[in-house]
């Protein structure tokens, strides 16, 4: 009966013994208890649903913008002050200017977010150079309001992306230094990879282009 209970005891420390090793993870030769990995991936999505949330902010206001460019062309035409071959030459421009709008992804090419900045800005001034040139008495309520709408988004564009560099900043340290656990925290079953940024933020870390 003593042999029985020494074995059962022994089964039962070995069992215990296994569960707690189960609440370890490795981790670049280290142990992650369980509720270390839970604070990981707690802080994983809280970064990802942060960086989601800056990217979105930063094209909503940007696509207002662009509408704002849209209804700012129709109601000069409307006023019948510019030329319509003026107004068709802007027109087409915004056109291209949706054309080659980056993503999250693209972002990382320097040379197409330049070309489109530098769109938005001609664009943008050539239209307020015409406002700014209406004929006195002849002010158009709706023109003067787009006009104020579109420099005050084409002032908040630095802003937008200074806040979406940061948190990919954040972003991509975590990832780098939980890299061997990225698998297994982000439960999509994707690919995890560090985001390109508008480089607003020193960041000297060596960016990793998805695969």
């Amino acid at each position: 009966m003593r042999h029985w209970r020494g074995t059962l005891w022994l089964s039962f420390v070995l069992i215990i013994g296994s569960i707690g090793c189960s609440t370890t993870i490795n981790r670049q030769g280290e142990h992650v208890s369980v509720e270390q990995f839970d604070s990981l991936r707690t802080t994983y999505y809280r970064l990802n649903d942060s960086l989601n949330y800056a990217w979105n902010s930063l094209k909503q206001s940007d696509e207002e913008k662009l509408v704002h460019l849209d209804q700012l062309i129709k109601e000069l035409d409307k006023d019948d002050l510019v030329g319509a071959d003026t107004l068709n030459f802007l027109e087409q421009m915004v056109k291209e200017l949706r054309e080659i709008r980056f993503d999250s992804i693209t972002v990382a090419n320097a040379s197409q977010v330049q070309k489109y900045d530098s769109l938005t800005g001609v664009i943008s001034d050539s239209l307020v150079y015409l406002t700014d040139h209406f004929p006195e008495g002849e002010e158009n309520p709706a023109v003067l309001y787009l006009t104020d709408k579109i420099i005050s988004e084409n002032s908040s564009v630095a802003l937008y992306r200074l806040r979406y560099d940061q948190v990919s900043r954040d972003f991509n340290r975590f990832i780098e230094e939980n890299k061997e656990l990225m698998s297994s925290l982000d439960s999509t079953g994707q690919p995890v990879f560090r985001r390109p940024m508008f480089r607003l933020v020193n960041d000297p870390a060596k960016e990793v282009e998805p695969k």
